[in-house]
């Protein structure tokens, strides 16, 4: 092969001139402090004019609406007349019915019960602990005790009595004698001596026996005081009947007024809940329980079939007699606190009245009204439950006012 037709070597790459790159990266820096510098400045800008160069023109004020319902004073609420929330609201009146539920129910145990002896022998009481048995058997012991101390001081007086109006008549007989000279004063002396010591005797001797009696009187008082503590009235355990069992129930102190000796009751047991007992409110313990704050009712139920038995739980309905009661829608009574609150129709039409109420049981899907209602008065009944927030509002301002101190007319306004 010939020399000219060998291949021709391709020529060397030329180098980048240096100029060029640092160009490069001079207007590579430039361009990124360019876009630091235009951010910082938009942000300034929004920092300063949130709401653009000119601000921002508020919306003009829209009317307040008006409320449906609201607290228009010291337990008054007024109510829009044609609202939606008073189209949810059902009105009734209070009317008064005879009844024969319970005012209060309550729960209890069978706490004693006197079951027939054995062998045509006395009866017997049952208690539902061993405690109440001792209690029981030393109080029949200090009343055992109050028997003969008593009949103890009956025969010391009568005993001084004797004595001394013997001696008495032996030293008036002597006294005859001396005058009449057939004896001595000697023996007149000895004789009056004699009655003065058989007067301090007898004194001695009543005063001891007086004592004894006023021990015995404190022991079976301290006696009786452990049997009402357990429960247990001493009188009823001596005037029971064979087919009687003593229930004993704790009452809360704020429901004592709605209960009364006398009040018949109706009682269900759970070994026999099957069956009713009727009975009645016997006593009402006069010890409060300090930590619960209950009072103990003592009640006398009658179980004829003997059925029942001491430790026996029951849910007694107490104030079954029949009576005139005023009843309430029980959707129209709002809780509020520690109180109970009706809505009553006011004067003037949309106005309404929060009026305090008691409430007792519950009779279906009404409630029993022990205070604060009248006869023929209206209410709200179903959808009340919507008002509560306008009713604390309304009780609120009451507090206000009342907390409020009121100037005199003498004091500088």
């Amino acid at each position: 092969m010939s020399e000219s037709a060998k291949p021709t070597p391709p020529a060397a790459a030329q180098p980048r001139p240096i100029w060029r790159e640092r160009l490069a990266r001079v207007w590579s820096t430039a361009q990124f402090l360019i876009a630091v510098v235009l951010t910082g400045g938009f942000a300034v800008y929004l920092f300063l004019f949130p709401h653009g160069i000119g601000g921002h023109v508020e919306d003009p004020p829209r009317p307040k609406a008006v409320e449906a319902a609201q607290a228009v004073g010291s337990r008054m609420i007024e109510i829009q007349k044609g609202s939606s929330l008073e189209k949810k609201l059902e009105t009734t009146t209070i009317r008064q019915a005879q009844i024969t539920t319970p005012v209060l129910t309550v729960t209890g145990t069978v706490a004693a019960s006197l079951r027939p002896g054995g062998n045509g022998g006395p009866n017997v009481w049952q208690f539902n602990s061993p405690e109440v048995l001792t209690a029981f058997t030393d109080w029949q012991k200090a009343v055992a005790d109050v028997a003969f101390s008593e009949s103890q001081l009956k025969s010391v007086k009568e005993l001084d009595q004797t004595r001394v109006t013997a001696q008495r008549k032996v030293v008036d007989q002597l006294e005859r004698l001396v005058q009449s000279g057939t004896e001595s004063i000697k023996s007149l002396n000895e004789q009056k001596t004699l009655l003065v010591q058989y007067e301090i005797q007898g004194k001695k001797e009543v005063y001891e026996a007086e004592t004894a009696l006023r021990t015995a009187h404190r022991q079976e008082a301290a006696l009786a005081g452990q049997l009402q503590q357990s429960g247990l009235e001493p009188s009823m355990l001596t005037s029971a009947t064979a087919d009687v069992d003593i229930i004993v129930a704790d009452v809360p102190e704020t429901f004592l007024a709605r209960v009364k000796v006398g009040q018949e009751c109706q009682a269900h047991f759970l070994g026999v809940f099957d069956q009713s007992f009727a009975g009645t409110v016997s006593s009402i313990l006069p010890v409060l329980s300090r930590d619960r704050r209950t009072l103990r009712l003592l009640f006398v139920i009658h179980d004829p079939q003997d059925l029942l038995r001491p430790g026996m739980f029951a849910e007694i309905g107490v104030g079954t007699d029949s009576r005139n009661a005023l009843l309430a829608p029980a959707d129209g009574i709002l809780h509020v606190g520690h109180a109970d609150y009706a809505m009553v129709e006011g004067g003037q039409e949309g106005s309404w009245r929060i009026a305090e109420v008691q409430v007792g049981e519950p009779h279906g899907g009404q409630v029993e009204i022990l205070s604060g209602l009248a006869n023929g008065e209206r209410v709200i009944g179903k959808g009340a439950i919507l008002l509560k927030p306008v009713l604390v509002r309304s009780l609120q301002i009451e507090e206000a006012d009342s907390a409020t101190p009121r100037l005199s007319h003498a004091e500088p306004r």
